[in-house]
């Protein structure tokens, strides 16, 4: 994607890459591939309907700031996560470049963000601050500015100020960025993400919808390959 009164430790679960599920839903069966993990595995609904629920998170809104990729793609990959997630990083940094290459940029994936902003306070601020920036065209640049930044969980790294030397890196209109920034329409799109992820199955970050199909964890490239190829090959 746990609520503001679950226990640190339970906060604290995220999914080691390699150590998760990958659950295949969608009219398919399910198909978990796993091993033990002292995080846990997580939740999954079985309702029949959960299918066509994740399908319908797909936003494919033209100039979403918060999209890479052709609205009209055949495959859509929804994205939750939160700034502060180790593994989160790890996702962005070593295998969603090469996703956004392979799938992105030939038209056949794209790829929707949303907020799951859970392990704490700095994680929403990270969250505000990349809205923000997305306001003004370059969310995903800064997206990736926080995960390259990333230090210890809520250690006080995070701060207003950190963002907006951040935002002022870029290049953005700071006085633009703070007003957005403290914009308590941004907040309710960060809690509305995170109940959407909630009612989808996600209790922990990363996790992604693939055409209806659920990905836990800092996957390599090679499973998201085969989900994309099964949902493309069925016509989602």
């Amino acid at each position: 994607m746990r609520e503001s009164t679950v226990s640190t430790s339970r906060r604290r679960r995220v999914w080691l890459g390699g150590l998760v599920a990958l659950v295949v839903l969608a009219g398919l069966g399910a198909v978990s591939l796993s091993a033990n993990s002292s995080t846990g595995s997580g939740g999954t609904p079985g309702a029949a309907g959960a299918d066509q629920a994740r399908l319908a998170a797909a936003r494919r809104i033209p100039g979403d700031p918060l999209a890479l990729g052709l609205p009209d793609a055949p495959v859509v990959i929804s994205e939750w996560g939160d700034f502060q997630c180790p593994f989160c990083r790890a996702y962005t940094l070593n295998t969603e470049p090469s996703l956004v290459r392979q799938y992105v940029d030939s038209g056949q994936v794209r790829v929707e963000w949303h907020d799951f902003a859970y392990l704490g306070p700095e994680s929403l601020l990270a969250a505000r601050a990349a809205r923000a920036a997305g306001r003004q065209a370059k969310f995903w640049q800064y997206h990736d500015a926080l995960y390259r930044q990333q230090g210890p969980e809520n250690s006080g790294a995070i701060t207003d100020a950190s963002l907006t030397a951040t935002a002022r890196g870029l290049g953005l209109d700071v006085a633009l960025f703070q007003r957005d920034y403290a914009d308590p329409a941004i907040a309710a799109q960060i809690n509305a993400d995170r109940e959407l992820g909630s009612a989808l199955g996600v209790t922990g970050v990363p996790s992604f919808v693939v055409g209806g199909q659920m990905i836990f964890g800092a996957e390599p490239l090679a499973t998201f390959h085969q989900v994309i190829d099964a949902v493309r090959d069925r016509g989602r």
